[in-house]
């Protein structure tokens, strides 16, 4: 299915992101000092390039693959035994679904849902040739400066809950330690800045660590990825100050939960740029605010343990 840029969608969608010379100096946290305005300006089009690479990568090697890895309840299973003949899904299909996705109301996406099954579309169709296409049609539209990435991250956990309302969970990962070092990488419950894990992935991969960005934010969704999958480090980003008194409480239970009994806890996020709290006051094993010292870090705490 070739999907193309909708322009009855283009007008809804906010403009390309701006003033990204910031996020030359903020993956994860800070990477580097000021510098002169034409080196700012190489850098931000470098940020720019680097973003585009990053979430498309995600999306691309991550996203789409556990949406494709999911597999369906036996309520869905049963309701896709009564509905009869197969539907086949349309490109507007895919772009009604999208556009429900990015609506301001949260519940549209779930009344596009009931429309789709309404129309005969049965549980397997709809996940596979409608959430899983929107998702890379979502991708096309920002590496086209079409869409900002906050509405990417918007559209992308829209379309996990949908995935997870029609019955549809990821199967279960590793169950025990094996010979690549895995880590998850979120947002704690209250932040959504799937771009700034989506960068940090870049970095633990390339030290041939084995990523899963989990999108969805809240504790609930967290909890059950890390007691289903082992992970050697989780890695958590936080955006406000205002989060950091919860997250020792959070930490105690992602520990708990995990099936990895000893898996460590490293903390990031513009939060901790704005703090002098240490990894001991918030119960983490590590704090960093740069993506290449996490990686070390994670490292150092595997070698040491």
């Amino acid at each position: 299915m070739n999907i193309h840029v909708s322009p009855r969608l283009l007008p809804s969608l906010k403009s390309p992101i701006k003033s990204l010379s910031g996020l030359a100096m903020s993956i994860w946290g800070k990477q580097s000092a000021a510098v002169s305005t034409s080196s700012a300006a190489n850098d931000a089009k470098g940020s720019i390039d680097l973003c585009k690479t990053s979430l498309l990568s995600v999306i691309e090697s991550q996203i789409i693959p556990r949406l494709l890895d999911a597999h369906p309840s036996a309520s869905s299973s049963i309701l896709d035994q009564v509905q009869g003949e197969q539907v086949a899904a349309s490109e507007q299909d895919v772009l009604d679904f999208a556009q429900a996705c990015l609506d301001t109301d949260p519940q549209a996406v779930f009344i596009h849902l009931d429309a789709l099954r309404d129309k005969g579309l049965v549980t397997q169709t709809v996940f596979l040739d409608v959430i899983t296409p929107a998702a890379r049609y979502l991708g096309d539209l920002w590496e086209q400066d079409k869409m900002d990435f906050t509405v990417v991250a918007q559209g992308l956990l829209r379309m996990h809950h949908a995935m997870r309302h029609l019955g549809y969970e990821t199967q279960d990962g590793p169950q025990s330690a094996g010979d690549v070092r895995r880590i998850m990488l979120a947002s704690a419950p209250g932040s959504q800045h799937i771009l700034g894990l989506a960068m940090v992935s870049e970095f633990f991969r390339a030290d041939h660590w084995q990523v899963v960005v989990e999108i969805s934010t809240s504790e609930q969704a967290l909890l059950h990825t890390v007691s289903h999958e082992w992970f050697d480090v989780i890695g958590l980003s936080v955006g406000l100050v205002e989060q950091l008194p919860a997250i020792p409480a959070l930490i105690a239970r992602l520990k708990t939960a995990s099936r990895n009994p000893n898996a460590f806890v490293i903390l990031g996020g513009p939060a901790l740029l704005q703090t002098q709290m240490d990894g001991v006051a918030l119960a983490a094993d590590a704090v960093s605010v740069n993506a290449a010292e996490a990686v070390k870090l994670a490292g150092e705490l595997l070698t040491n343990r």
